[in-house]
């Protein structure tokens, strides 16, 4: 189970200067000729935050030479120093001041004492935003305070000393330092203003007492979010505690490690972390919990079912390609099995494995397809291993020099690929009608099976033709029809369709408001793989960025570009059979430099936001939202 504290995350300042960025998008996106708008040196210390306004098209900019009257820049919550207000109203340029206000009530006490001659002494971290920009109020000649020993060096010569500090400074340490100043300059000398946040300590509280109930817990904020870190080394003196600041991480930290949906997991954030960014990560652990169960009771079973495979013909040639299908029948990340799973879950409220082999039935009707997929795109590897295609000519390519034989173990190759294809489509139909013979949803759950698999093949269908027409001219592929093949197949084969037959099997039909949810995280999917399969990290995608170019793969990020004046020089390249370093790194920045990547990009995300409010308006329990809203973070922060 996942816990939450009873406060945890986002102090008001935070809060408030995350407000004054979406309000001021939200009335520019009204505008017929919004302005640009820009955030100086990050609004909070959370890369989520940053990454979040990136893709709404608000950048992070260092340097003010940035920015002109033409666009709006917003202060971060940190503050900032008196000669970044001057720089702003001698160049005319608009600005927003997102500083927390307490930290505004901080440079107002430091101007006011420092014009009056009082000596400046800040109690904080010397390298924090916070701290820099309250030094830029006396002309940066304040002494920094880090800790009680810096006392020891501090030498103020005034008789007239001023003494603030950090916001997120612990309370307890600032009264220390400053009764140790009180006791070497005089109690006369000295003036305090205690601006310490109570926000921290109030997290912490909070976080420590739930994490006494727990069995392990999770804090998440920034990279190097100071209050983050006090936070977590609190938290873990009572039980064991790791800090994220990327969702991605803590993804793969869940799937390698010995946790389960057994442990009780408690969640907490820093006084910069958003509470909705909170959420997205119980939303996600949620649904690795229930994944990585699913995929433990698929696994173990995945033998059993390639030995259950049945064989009437002890002839070799039969032997050894059944074998090899079943040899490609496993290994994979059950993803549709999981979503047959996790339907079935939400249908019936059962924990049960009935929908185990309705599961295994889907993954070797995936198998057998993705066979036919091999042989259409000439391909050599598939879950790591050879193609079958591939292993039938690597066993027989060099046994003859016959003018003609190459050419017919290049046809024996593809030839047994179509078969084993068709062995497993059929090995997939009688699993489910052997194993589900008696159970009443079986027509319903027939007719549905059947139904993914058409749509599948009408896709693929349009998915072969389009390049063909492309390249030769003969029809323009529009943005209608990658939408199309996206729609039947990817979000039917990969997400509506597995996601249905466990919703039918628990004895539910989807309705239109759940299948169009499923639609946009399907249709995101595909998006993202055509992202990936160009710009992704083959050593983590485990594929070539070159073969989408090569294939002359019809996608949004092409039919974008086709469209502007980069198209001829695109053209030049995509299509070709050899793809080098150099061309597939000119495509990247056609691509980039024409606006196709940021539309794919802008598409996706919109996809994203909508589903994920969409989700809240299904007719589900909490439990399953929860779980589908984890599904879509999951997928949409895949980097493979």
């Amino acid at each position: 189970m996942i816990y939450l504290p009873d406060i945890c995350g986002t102090c008001e300042g935070s809060t408030r200067a995350l407000n004054n960025v979406y309000e001021i998008y939200e009335r520019e996106e009204k505008k017929d000729n919004p302005k640009r708008i820009c955030i100086y040196k990050e609004i909070l210390h959370n890369d989520a935050v940053i990454e979040e306004f990136k893709k709404m098209g608000i950048e992070t900019i260092n340097d003010l030479s940035e920015v002109n009257s033409d666009d709006i820049l917003i202060i971060r919550a940190h503050g900032e120093s008196k000669s970044t207000y001057d720089y702003l109203k001698e160049n005319n340029i608009e600005y927003v001041d997102a500083t927390c206000i307490k930290v505004q009530k901080i440079h107002e006490k430091i101007l006011e004492k420092y014009n009056a001659g009082y000596e400046i002494v800040i109690v904080g971290d010397s390298l924090h935003p916070e701290v820099i920009g309250s030094n830029g109020w006396c002309d940066n000649k304040g002494f920094i305070i880090g800790n009680q020993v810096d006392v020891v060096d501090l030498k103020c010569k005034s008789d007239k000393i001023f003494v603030t500090c950090q916001t997120t400074i612990d309370p307890t340490m600032f009264t220390e330092i400053v009764q140790l100043i009180k006791n070497k300059f005089g109690q006369d000398k000295i003036e305090v203003y205690n601006a310490c946040c109570h926000a921290v300590k109030n997290i912490m509280e909070s976080s420590i007492e739930l994490a006494k109930k727990m069995d392990l817990m999770f804090v998440i904020g920034g990279r190097d979010s100071s209050n983050t870190e006090v936070i977590r080394q609190n938290v873990s003196e009572y039980v064991e505690t790791y800090k994220f600041s990327d969702i991605k991480v803590l993804s793969d930290f869940i799937l390698r490690n010995d946790i389960d949906e057994n442990k009780n997991i408690g969640l907490t954030g820093g006084a910069s972390t958003p509470i909705k960014e909170i959420y997205n990560y119980k939303y996600i652990i949620e649904f690795l919990l229930f994944y990585k169960k699913v995929y433990q009771q698929l696994k173990s079973g995945q033998k059993n079912i390639n030995d259950s495979l049945s064989c009437v013909s002890n002839h070799d040639a039969v032997l050894n390609l059944i074998n090899d299908f079943k040899d490609l029948n496993q290994d994979g990340k059950y993803i549709r099995g999981i979503l047959i799973a996790l339907g079935y879950f939400l249908s019936s409220k059962q924990n049960d494995l009935e929908y185990l082999n309705l599961a295994y039935a889907y993954e070797m009707f995936q198998t057998a397809i993705l066979i036919h997929d091999d042989i259409i795109d000439n391909a050599k590897i598939r879950r790591e291993k050879e193609t079958i295609p591939r292993r039938i000519c690597r066993k027989y390519l060099d046994l003859s020099n016959d003018a003609t034989y190459h050419e017919d173990v290049l046809k024996l190759a593809n030839s047994l690929g179509i078969c084993a294809g068709d062995y497993g489509f059929f090995e997939a139909n009688k699993l489910i009608v052997k194993n589900y013979a008696t159970n009443p949803h079986l027509a319903d759950i027939l007719i549905e099976y059947n139904d993914i698999v058409t749509k599948t093949i009408e896709g693929e269908i349009i998915d072969v033709a389009l390049p063909f027409y492309g390249k030769y001219d003969i029809v323009k592929p529009a943005e209608q029809d990658i939408l199309n093949i996206y729609h039947l197949k990817t979000s039917f084969y990969t997400i509506i369709g597995p996601f249905a037959l466990g919703y039918l099997l628990g004895g539910k039909k989807i309705d239109e408001k759940l299948q169009n949810v499923l639609d946009k995280i399907g249709i995101s999917f595909q998006i993202k793989d055509d992202i990936l399969g160009i710009f992704g990290d083959k050593k983590k995608t485990g594929k070539s960025n070159t073969s989408d170019i090569s294939e002359f793969k019809q996608t949004i990020l092409y039919t974008y570009i086709i469209n502007t004046p980069y198209k001829e020089e695109f053209l030049k390249i995509y299509g070709n059979k050899i793809i080098n370093d150099k061309d597939l790194n000119k495509v990247r920045h056609l691509l980039k430099i024409s606006g196709s990547y940021d539309y794919a990009l802008s598409y996706l995300e919109e996809l994203y936001s909508n589903a994920i409010l969409e989700i809240d308006d299904l007719d589900l329990e909490e439990e399953g939202k929860d779980l589908l809203k984890g599904l879509l973070i999951y997928l949409h922060n895949r980097k493979k």
